[in-house]
């Protein structure tokens, strides 16, 4: 394994190289053609917009560090050429969002990861945990985020916003070396990389489609073509976001979306007489979403409205075994050294989510435990005196 470099610090600044131009671009391409890893982070802007803006790359490796500028260079390819290559491990800290605005801007998947977020809920109870709450704890590193938040689009970069940028990627080759070692001595490394290889999938990174937007209306009490028209309301305000380049929320507010397909079989006049939908967003669409609502099914829609299982509400007994279930998986983390809320959340266990069927999520369960999830089975509990026996019963 690689030893991180060593990166000498001047009293104002960390030593850095600035990457501006596709000349500098290509010698840094070079320079590092050797290297067997690298760790980078990103700064973007995304307020008001559907694709964020890509503002900064901090990228380290045992031959320094770089800042990039996506704002002046005229492409990333070289970049983009090493986040692909799978002889390089990418080091990251909570990675997800880097890789998921590298595949939107350019279609990227990347190959080879690690990551210290990953890492640290197999290794801590602490899950999603701040990068700088996990350099506090693993090198006792004090960091200062007060740029959190900064403007990264305008330039000159000021020195406070750099040293923020530069700490980003700092500390990454040598928590990478400490935490493997950690996970490789409870023989726990081949979960985290079974879990941060999702993030090189194709399938990952794939948008909304018309099956999942059906899915997001399971939990709803809408009739059945209210329902059909949700889901079309839903993929237009997704389209449209995409073309104006700003939010869905922009396009049209989420917690106002339900008022629409409550009010739409009853035509204009009664999204008119709703106070919280403005008059102009009616008049620009109005007619528009009335053709949504009344255009007949598609063979593709019709396909996937009887596929989604009906929304039933939750009963007493139901609820009661998913919390002791959740409670029994708790308990097994605890007792593991590491974060219950990496392995599922309720919402997840309440679906019988297929992530536990088998991987790493299944060898620290446990056969019997996963099966119980995924059964239908449901538990009553018989308090006597001091002890409290747990009985198992079947769903009705």
């Amino acid at each position: 394994m690689a030893s991180p470099p060593k990166v000498r610090q001047t009293k104002k600044q960390i030593v850095h190289q600035d990457i501006t131009t596709a000349e500098q671009l290509k010698q840094f391409a070079q320079d590092n053609q050797d290297i067997t890893w690298l760790g980078f982070d990103t700064e973007f802007i995304n307020e008001k917009r559907f694709y964020a803006l890509l503002c900064l790359i901090q990228v380290i490796t045992e031959h320094g560090v770089y800042i990039l500028d996506p704002l002046t260079l005229p492409d990333l390819a070289p970049f983009l050429a090493m986040v692909e290559d799978p002889s390089i491990l990418k080091i990251t800290h909570a990675g997800e969002n880097d890789y998921r605005l590298l595949n939107s801007l350019y279609g990227t998947y990347p190959q080879n990861l690690f990551d210290t977020q990953i890492a640290a809920g197999f290794l801590t109870f602490t899950y999603p945990i701040s990068f700088q709450k996990l350099v506090a704890s693993e090198l006792k590193v004090s960091l200062n985020k007060s740029s959190s938040v900064t403007n990264w689009e305008a330039r000159p970069i000021r020195a406070q916003q750099l040293t923020y940028a530069i700490n980003d990627v700092l500390y990454l080759p040598e928590l990478w070396r400490g935490m493997t070692a950690k996970l490789e001595k409870l023989n726990r490394a081949h979960w985290c990389q079974e879990e941060v290889d999702k993030w090189t999938k194709e399938s990952y990174y794939q948008g909304d489609n018309l099956e999942s937007l059906f899915k997001s209306t399971l939990h709803t009490q809408l009739g059945k073509q209210a329902r059909i028209f949700s889901v079309r309301f839903m993929a237009w305000r997704l389209e449209e976001a995409k073309r104006r380049n700003i939010t869905k929320d922009m396009v049209f507010p989420t917690k106002k979306m339900s008022m629409v397909g409550k009010a739409i079989g009853q035509g204009l006049p009664a999204l008119r007489q709703n106070r919280l939908i403005s008059d102009k967003l009616i008049q620009n669409y109005g007619k528009l979403w009335i053709q949504l609502f009344e255009a007949p099914m598609t063979e593709e829609e019709e396909a996937l409205f009887e596929l989604m299982t009906p929304w039933t509400e939750e009963t007493p007994e139901e609820a009661i075994s998913a919390e002791f279930l959740y409670l029994l998986i708790r308990e097994r983390c605890f007792k593991a050294g590491m974060a219950h809320s990496i392995v599922l959340s309720k919402s997840g266990l309440r679906s019988r989510h297929k992530s536990l069927s088998s991987g790493w999520r299944r060898e620290l369960l446990g056969d019997s435990l996963v099966n119980w999830i995924q059964s239908k089975q449901l538990v009553a509990f018989d308090v006597q005196g001091d002890r409290c026996i747990v009985n198992f019963v079947d769903e009705t």
